[in-house]
């Protein structure tokens, strides 16, 4: 964490990606830098935490199945989230 981040105000980071493995890999390796870290497994479950809450930063997987990490980028355009 950066002097200019306090615990009251943690870069959010949402961490979308369908491979179990690597999105455990990337949420630990996240928080341990000291980042907020939540994480969604496909893109429509992103969207609905964006519908939940405001993030900094979206780390995005573009191959997935259900809906691709284009079509998520396209959804957060078309209803402003995040």
């Amino acid at each position: 964490m950066t002097d200019s981040q306090t615990p009251e105000r943690q870069t959010r980071i949402l961490v979308v990606e369908d491979d179990a493995t690597l999105r455990s890999v990337l949420v630990t390796e996240l928080r341990d830098l000291g980042y907020r870290v939540d994480a969604a497994e496909n893109g429509l479950k992103a969207l609905d935490a964006l519908r939940k809450f405001a993030v900094d930063v979206i780390l995005l997987d573009i191959k997935m199945p259900e809906m691709d990490g284009m079509e998520v980028l396209e959804r957060i355009r078309q209803e402003q989230l995040s």
